[in-house]
This record gives C-alpha cells, structure tokens and sequence, in this order.
C-alpha cells in the first residue's frame, strides 16, 4: 500500500526531496561533529560526507530528470558524471590499494579506524549503479530503459541485505566488510531511491502486475509486505534466543523454518479464501453489469426506434428556458422550409404566422412556465410566406431543484385536416342554409299555388262548358301543373324537415317491413310483388326518417320494374365493423353505371314523367336520411337486370 499511495502522487519528488533532507541532514552533522545523526544505530557504521554529497547529487539528478529546460540538462549531467567520477574513484582505491585523499577531501573522520571518511564499497558500488541508471532512464532507447530495471534490482538487493542485517542483529565481526560497512539510513535510502524510482520509469505491465486489481497483483502486495515482516519479527526472536544460549543453534533454524513455513501456508490459504470471495463477488458484480448492459441497450434501441418513429412523423424542437430554439429536427426544417442554421438561436417568433393574439400566446407562457403540458393548434408561417397547422404539446423539463430548463415541443402537421375542417364547417353552414331556404320557399310557395289550383277548380266547375277545346286544354294543362307543383313543394318541405325531430329509438326491422307490405299491400297485390327480408336487427335510429327510407327504396323497385314481369325485392343485411350494411335488390329496369351518382341529386328523373311518374326526391330523402345515421349509401345496378341499393347505418348512434 506504501508503493501504491507513492505512484499515486508524484513519487520521484517525494524521495528526492527526502534524499536531498537526510543528505543536506548529515553532511551538517559531520561539519557540526553530531555523531548521532551519522550513526542511527549505537556503535554502528556511520554514513560517511561522500556518501551524503552523493545522495545529494542523486537527489538534484532525480529532480532534475522531471523538467526538459536546458539547465536541469545540464544539472543532471553534471550530477551524474560526479557521481560516476567519485563512486569509481572509491572503489578504485579499494581495489588498488591506493589513495586519492578523496576520503577527507572535505571533512576528517574521527570516528573510523580503518579507511577514515571513505564510504563502504556496496555504497560506492550502488553509487556507481545509481549513476548509471540517472543517465538510462533518460534514455530514448526502450532496450536501455528496460536494463536499468536489471541495475535498479541490483540497488534494491545489496541494500535490503544490509537492512536486513541490521534489523535481524548480525552485523558481524568484520566492520570493513562488503556489506556490514553500509550505514543503516544509507542501506534504507538506496533502497527506498531505486524502489520508486523502479516504479516510476518500470514499463506498463510491470506497473499493472505490482499496481493492478488483479488477484495476482493483491496477491503480491499482500504477501511480501506479510512475508518479510514475518521473518524479520521470527529471526530477531530467534537470534535473541540463539545469541543468549536460549535454544541451540541447529533446533532454533528447524522451529525458526517450521513456524514460518506454518504461517506462511496459513496466511496463504486466508489470502486465498478471501481472493475467491473476492472473485465470486466480482463475478456477481460483472453478471449483473452484463445484465445492466444489455438491458441499457435495450433501452438504448427503443429510445432510438422512438426517435426515429418521433423524427419521421412530427416536427421536434427543444429550447432553452428563454425560448430560444437549441435544436430542431429534419421534420421541423422540411415543413418550416428553414435550414438548421437559421433556426438555431432564434426564438419561434420567426415562424409567428400573426394568427394568434397576444392573449394566446401570453396563455400559452403562463402554462408552461407553471410546469404544466401546453396541448393546442398553432397557425406558422414558413419561410416561403406560407400557412401550416400544427397540433402542439410543449413539455417543459426541470432540474433536480426543480428549475425549468428546457422546452420540448412535439408538433403534428395538420394543415390538411385544418383545410378539411374549415370545408366541412362551410358545408354544414351552406347545408344548413338550404334547409332553411327550401323549408321557407316550400311554406312560402304552397299559399300562391293553393290560389291558382283553387281558381283552376273555379273555372272547371262554373266556366268549363263556356270554354272552347283550346280553353279547355289550357285548364287541364294548369291543372296538371298545379299538381305536379304542389308535389314537388310537399316533397322539398319534406326533405327540409329530415332530422328535425332527432330523437332516437330502438325498433325492430323485420316489424317495419312487415308494417310497409300492409301499407302497400294494394300496389303489391296489383303488381305481383314479392318481398323477403330474413334476420333483420334491432337498432337505435330515427323511426320517421327510418321507415321512410324503406318505403322509398321498395317503393322505386315496385315503379320500375320491367313489363311482364313480377318484382322480387331480397332485403338483407350484414355486420360490416361498427355498422349494419343493409341490402335492397330488385329485378327491375335498372340503371346505367354513368347515372349511379345522378340518382340521388334532388329533383333528378332519369325516364319521362309520361312513363314513370313521381318527383326526383325520393332517393335524395334516403341519401340524407343515411347520412343522418352516420352511414353511407350506394348504388350496384345493370341495365334491364336489376339494380341493388346498398347503405350502412352506425350501430352506436349516440
């Protein structure tokens, strides 16, 4: 955890600065002559001034490889090559034989009885590596990057034995010795320098196996800190026993290597334990992140076949909380004939068609400033001067302090419906005017004709035998036209009056036909008619206009039948949806494909009156008649075949 907490943050500063305090802290104990801050340990080694200046220079080198500028080049240079120079120098002498007076060039030594002032040679060794890798890991080469790993080893052994040799008491006899020499803070500064500094410049995977949250990497972190605590604690206990006649030699190493090798297996089969644990809790975890996954994508797939559902069929734009537009879609720009630029950034007053007051707009803010769904139609204009309808719903969004943020507006293109709305309505008024125009002409009309039949009838009973043929033909010719008119005023006072009287009732159409065939029994039995209906439903419609619907069509089917031949009338009806479809078929004369429509226009007569009496209004009674039901009807016919009048009624007529 101490390697980990020192990669964590800048690692080579802190051991530098360190190195450069404990450096700086001893060379003023050998000007000062403090023997205590020379030797940690009573009767030890002391860290001799060249040592220190070069834990110095090893601290500036260090420091200076974190900076590129010129002069921390040239420092580290300089530091390097001072350390190389007296660390071989040293050693040199030991080999040799020879001194260079290199060991009290700066301060004399006091304390040494042999080579007084000069550093041990592991220290002047290490000192030689230390330069070594100063200068490696500045190197552009990635094969001298990774030998300094190898010399960065080397550091760490040499100076852990001599740790070690403190910590377990075995300093030995010899004090000139290769490691025995090394002080006990020079031995912990060489080898917390190349620890960190091996971490620092180690290559990836190294980093991962040390520093990673694999198994193997807690793995290592846990047992080495355990092992070597464990055996440093064990050895200073049994060398204490050993060196105080405690135990015998040979008997204390065989419970010395028992109880480590027992506690070591033990604490690796609790390591294990709690690793397994630890995966199995991983494993868990990593189930329910793949679940959490594909269930994000799924949602993710939804949102996105949403949006392009939202984005194919509606204008979508999102605005800030000012109303300025942030976003708009394809859509939006298709139907505003603006490209994206030009709405982005713009509030929607560049669409304002100048329909809608300011009352309605001033509305619309106050409802979704309150946070509530606005839903209404807005009349835009586009950017080439024309008109289109939207349906709208603006929703606004808020922060998690309840703030509005944002605006989405979805809106639907409803010119076309707008356009057919506004037609209907005209054609309900226009309709409406009609009714009253025929109802007041029909009223109006029938008081005038009632005069001139009344005066025909005069002339006909008081004056006829003093009238000539001409006299006479004349009269019957304005009698006849009286007639006819007052049957064509009745039948448009009719037609004015349908669905006056809207009140609905449920009635049975088997009675209905049953009822009509006794009205009309006379025509019937004269003509040789017949008539099946079979199954017919009980429904809710307009009784009055109802039956004469079915008085009218059964009516047309006996009047235009063929010569010499019988009508046969077929009533039948099916459930189409939400509504009846009744069926009227007859063998009569029939019509031509081309008068199909013709047929229901008012006052419309497609044979001679001479051949075929009535008026023309029958049919459009049971058009209008259909109409008020909510339904439709239509006309299948073949020339001297028969024709089939067809019409759906609504089952729910509310």
């Amino acid at each position: 955890m101490i390697i980990h907490n020192f990669q964590k943050i800048n690692s080579s500063i802190i051991i530098a600065v360190f190195t450069l305090l404990v450096s700086v802290s001893v060379m003023i104990g050998w000007l000062l002559q403090i023997r205590e801050v020379l030797s940690i340990t009573s009767g030890g080694a002391t860290m001799k001034f060249n040592t220190a200046l070069l834990f110095f220079l090893a601290g500036m080198g260090v420091l200076s490889t974190l900076n590129e500028s010129k002069f921390c080049k040239v420092l580290n240079a300089v530091s390097v090559l001072a350390i190389l120079f007296i660390s071989a120098l040293t050693l040199l002498q030991y080999f040799s034989n020879f001194n260079y007076n290199i060991d009290t060039l700066f301060v004399d030594d006091p304390y040494s009885t042999v080579f007084p002032g000069r550093m041990s040679p592991a220290s002047a060794f290490c000192f030689l590596l230390i330069g070594i890798v100063l200068w490696g890991i500045q190197s552009k080469y990635e094969v001298v990057k990774r030998a300094t790993q190898f010399v960065f080893l080397t550091i760490i052994l040499i100076s852990l034995v001599a740790i070690l040799a403190y910590i377990l008491q075995i300093p030995g006899k010899d004090k000139s010795s290769f490691i025995n020499s090394m002080a006990f803070h020079t031995s912990f500064l060489f080898f917390w320098l190349a620890v960190v500094l091996s971490l620092k410049n180690a290559s990836k995977s190294f980093k991962n196996l040390i520093l990673g949250n694999q198994a193997g990497s807690r793995l290592i972190r846990v047992l080495i800190p355990f092992n070597f605590v464990i055996l440093m604690i064990f050895g200073v206990v049994f060398l204490h026993l050993i060196n105080n006649q405690h135990v015998e030699i040979n008997f204390g190493f065989t419970i010395y290597t028992v109880s480590i090798i027992f506690i070591s297996i033990s604490y690796i089969i609790v390591i294990a334990f709690y690793l397994n644990k630890s995966d199995q809790e991983k494993e868990k975890a990593d189930q329910e992140k793949e679940r959490f996954q594909k269930s994000l994508q799924n949602t993710n797939q939804e949102l996105a076949s949403f949006k392009q559902a939202l984005d194919s069929s509606s204008l979508v734009a999102t605005t800030d909380a000012n109303g300025v537009i942030t976003y708009v879609n394809d859509k939006f720009c298709e139907i505003s004939k603006y490209n994206r630029e030009e709405l982005l950034g713009q509030t929607h007053k560049i669409i304002n068609s100048g329909f809608h007051s300011k009352e309605f707009f001033k509305e619309l803010w106050q409802t979704i400033k309150a946070g509530d769904v606005w839903i209404g139609g807005i009349k835009n204009r586009a950017k080439d001067s024309s008109f289109y309808w939207v349906h709208t719903a603006i929703v606004p969004f808020k922060n998690e302090k309840g703030e509005i943020y944002q605006y989405l507006a979805i809106r639907q293109d409803i010119t076309k419906l707008a356009l057919l709305s506004t037609q209907y309505e005209n054609l309900k008024l226009k309709n409406k005017e009609i009714e009253q125009f025929a109802y007041i002409a029909s009223h109006d009309l029938q008081e005038p004709l009632r005069t001139v039949s009344g005066m025909a009838d005069v002339l006909q009973k008081r004056y006829y035998d003093q009238l000539d043929e001409n006299g006479k033909q004349c009269l019957e010719f304005i009698q006849q036209s009286s007639f006819r008119m007052n049957g064509l005023i009745r039948g448009l006072l009719d037609y004015s009056r349908i669905g006056r009287q809207q009140q609905l009732q449920l009635i049975n159409c088997n009675q209905i036909i049953e009822t009509l065939k006794e009205d009309l029994s006379t025509v019937i039995a004269d003509t040789n008619t017949t008539i099946s209906a079979k199954n017919l439903p009980e429904l809710k419609v307009y009784s009055v206009e109802f039956r004469l619907l079915f008085q009218n069509l059964i009516s047309n089917a006996i009047k235009f039948r063929k010569k010499d031949t019988s009508p046969k009338i077929d009533i039948s009806v099916t459930q189409n949806g939400d509504y009846w479809q009744f069926s009227i078929a007859d063998n009569g004369i029939g019509i031509a494909p081309e008068h199909s429509q013709r047929v229901f226009a008012i006052f419309q007569q497609l044979h001679n009156r001479s051949e075929y009496e009535g008026t023309g209004i029958g049919l459009a009674h049971c058009e209008k008649i259909v109409h008020l039901h909510g339904g439709t009807i239509w006309l299948d016919s073949k020339e001297n075949i028969g024709s089939t009048f067809h019409f759906t009624i609504a089952m729910n007529l509310n």
